[in-house]
């Protein structure tokens, strides 16, 4: 599923507006205050002299309608419309090991279109990919692994519910995640159309926005950081 053009539009838009009341460039401020350079699968380092980066730049300063052509551009890339997989083995839920025992959760819609990953009919196969993967980790690093996470579905009781308190208990919203999916993908509904009403509120924070410090309030949510042992999810998922 790949993401509509208002996606890349608002994120013009925000660049704009950091480069209008900072001493950033609108290009710095498209490299590090928006999601472009992932979306285009340039990884995470975000070199500003990659050269599928500086062909993008390249493009827009020479556009007629730079959302036209970021939207163009994103297309053209590989990763632009991955196929959706459905056999994951644990559903919406996966993980990334850090370093030795250091555990990054993702969440991902891998449901079919008529269905929100989040709602309340699908909470008990939520719980049971959530207790399927802990089981697994569990197994697989022991007792010590520390769990991580960060992402603004964390202030939605919808996706906290699944979750230990005691995990949950630790969330502190950041200020530096400008650059990544976790706070933009707010903006996107379940089946990946755009969603008006928060684009409405982002906007209008925004337009009030005379300063950088604090433009991170312009968001409807803010992204979560938390932290836990994998003891409390065990305890939690009996497991």
């Amino acid at each position: 599923m790949g993401y509509p053009k208002e996606f890349f539009d608002i994120s013009l838009y925000f660049a704009k507006k950091v480069a209008d009341i900072s001493w950033q460039s609108f290009a710095t401020a498209l490299l590090h205050y928006t999601n472009l350079y992932i979306r285009f699968g340039l990884g995470r380092d975000f070199n500003s002299a990659h050269p599928i980066w500086q062909e993008y730049l390249t493009g827009l300063y020479q556009a007629d309608d730079q959302g036209e052509w970021t939207y163009h551009f994103y297309l053209q890339q590989p990763v632009a419309c991955p196929s959706i997989s459905f056999d994951w083995p644990f559903g919406c839920f996966s993980y990334t090991i850090l370093d030795s025992n250091r555990v990054r959760l993702h969440f991902h819609n891998n449901e079919s279109a008529e269905h929100s990953p989040l709602s309340r009919n699908r909470m008990e196969q939520r719980i049971a990919e959530l207790t399927a993967m802990f089981a697994h980790l569990k197994g697989k690093l022991g007792s010590s692994a520390v769990i991580i996470g960060a992402s603004w579905l964390y202030n939605l009781q919808a996706y906290r519910r699944m979750f230990p308190p005691a995990y949950l208990a630790t969330a502190e919203a950041s200020e530096n995640d400008f650059a990544y999916l976790p706070l933009w993908g707010q903006f996107i509904d379940h089946r990946g159309q755009i969603k008006e009403r928060l684009i409405q509120e982002f906007l209008e924070r925004l337009g009030r926005q005379q300063q950088l410090e604090g433009i991170s309030q312009c968001f409807p949510f803010q992204v979560l950081h938390l932290e836990s042992t994998i003891r409390e999810f065990c305890a939690f998922y009996g497991v």
